[in-house]
């Protein structure tokens, strides 16, 4: 029997995220499927992407024991079914964001063990979702070079995160002696990519951090705005003045920027604007490259698979941060 994973509004249907059917084409196991969930399964289906083993699929195709079926449904346009979000997944980057800005005020050591623990959260979706386009990368050396850039970062600065930006990219390598999915160029270019996005992650907060507090809050407020409006934008339908997501994200992270300006003392609102723009530039970066991890093709009008996608962006975004920080502060 051919394995069926499902996302969004169509495992809310189904009360599962994966089962098994038998069949011998993708059409077959899609109609004994929607035989066994339903009229709101059976809505959603027809307007859903099919994808077998990573790659788009047609009803027709052939399907095997070892085959697995992706159903993903777009989240803007069309009927009411397909706005349904899966609600695990924003309500884990709610409580991630929540931890990330309380453990801010409380003292540096619990930041620093947040911000790891973000990291390597999303490391683990990303990695689990690539399985399901039968890309296998083990997550271990990857999570090891995160958590060596952020307490790199804690002890010499930004030595000590360029330091830990390294190991990150030498123990990926050096995985691949001891894992042989790892030997392949697409696993080994995904591995390093995924390796230095989360080090570049880790070790960008703690730099804020020990920066300042109002400067972590203030690269929080503008991830956390930027992603807001990209998400109104694309489920208005187009019609927020004509915007698309990626320049509603653009305008949510600089106004964002100017307001963290104006409310904290510290601060310098120019600074601020320019770090904004640059971490917009990140945060549209990074979901682009996210959305072709999860789903082989750039989208911004779906949302791909996982439960942390959101962070997709923010990996990259908050390295722009900082970065625009050392340049102009």
């Amino acid at each position: 029997m051919a394995r069926l994973r499902l996302f969004a509004n169509l495992r809310e249907a189904a009360g599962t995220g994966q089962a098994s059917f038998a069949g011998s084409t993708v059409g077959e196991v899609l109609d004994a499927a929607q035989a066994e969930y339903g009229k709101d399964f059976a809505k959603g289906l027809t307007i859903a992407k099919v994808w077998i083993n990573g790659e788009p699929a047609d009803r027709d195709d052939p399907v095997g024991a070892d085959d697995e079926i992706a159903l993903i449904p777009p989240v803007s346009g069309g009927t009411t079914a397909t706005r349904t979000v899966d609600g695990s997944g924003a309500l884990l980057v709610v409580a991630l964001l929540a931890a990330l800005v309380i453990s801010n005020l409380v003292d540096r050591t619990t930041f620093i063990f947040v911000v790891v623990g973000s990291a390597l959260a999303w490391l683990w979706d990303t990695t689990d979702v690539l399985r399901l386009r039968k890309t296998t990368i083990n997550p271990i050396p990857l999570m090891v070079g995160a958590t060596a850039a952020a307490n790199g970062a804690y002890r010499w600065g930004v030595g000590g995160f360029a330091g830990g930006v390294a190991i990150a990219i030498m123990l990926t390598l050096i995985w691949s002696v001891f894992d042989p999915a790892h030997r392949t160029t697409r696993a080994m270019s995904i591995a390093m990519t995924l390796a230095l996005l989360a080090a570049l992650a880790t070790g960008s907060f703690t730099l804020l951090h020990l920066y300042s507090v109002p400067m972590v809050n203030a690269a929080l407020a503008i991830a956390a705005a930027a992603g807001f409006a990209a998400w109104g934008v694309q489920h208005s339908g187009g019609e927020v003045g004509g915007l698309d997501p990626n320049l509603g994200m653009v305008l949510g992270a600089i106004i964002a920027g100017l307001i963290s300006g104006l409310a904290a003392e510290t601060l310098n609102i120019t600074t601020m604007i320019l770090a904004a723009a640059a971490s917009s530039a990140g945060l549209i970066a990074g979901r682009s490259y996210g959305s072709l991890l999860r789903t082989g093709s750039v989208v911004h009008t779906a949302r791909a698979p996982g439960l942390l996608t959101m962070f997709d962006g923010a990996v990259l975004g908050s390295a722009a941060f900082w970065a625009a920080i050392w340049v102009f502060a």
